[in-house]
């Protein structure tokens, strides 16, 4: 599906890279512009990597927010497949920030490769392989057993939460 070596990233001028990607202080290729969402900055903050932080933002990491658009075609998609529920915020942004700019996504993030794929948007693993297949999702009622195509929280017939599952092809 996609390359595993740096030596094999696809042809871009730039990476977008998730909070992992930072988190783990793997050196990034040079040549490369590296670019953050907003989210991104706010959890490497609240994990107590500010110094860490500041240094990447001065020397390689430009921070860049997405489009309005591509938010809301993620946000759509993620509904679509039922990954809405397993993508934080910031997940949502990164993907949109990388649909915007036609730029690698660096994650390691099984649930933010999963909607990569079905956007279009090349995407690196780091630490882990990337995906093998898309997976949709569904929603099971804890009590009942009731399953819904869409993220509903509280089930209609017994009132249990609901947790997802992998839909069965």
């Amino acid at each position: 599906m996609t390359p595993r070596r740096w030596s094999e990233v696809i042809q871009t001028t730039g990476l977008v890279l998730d909070t992992s990607a930072l988190y783990y202080g793997k050196d990034m290729p040079p040549d490369f512009e590296l670019v953050i969402s907003p989210g991104v900055v706010r959890e490497l903050d609240r994990e107590g990597m500010k110094e860490r932080l500041e240094l990447l933002l001065a020397t390689r990491v430009k921070v860049l927010s997405p489009s309005r658009a591509s938010l809301t075609r993620v946000i759509a998609e993620s509904e679509k497949t039922g990954d809405s529920r397993r993508l934080s915020s910031t997940d949502k942004e990164v993907l949109a920030l990388a649909l915007d700019l036609g730029y690698q996504l660096v994650t390691d993030d099984y649930s933010i490769q999963n909607l990569a794929e079905v956007l279009g948007v090349p995407y690196k693993g780091l630490e882990q392989n990337e995906i093998r297949k898309v997976f949709h999702w569904e929603f099971r009622c804890v009590g009942c057993g009731k399953r819904f195509d869409s993220d509903i929280a509280e089930c209609d017939v017994c009132g249990s939460s609901t947790k997802t599952s992998r839909k069965k092809s």
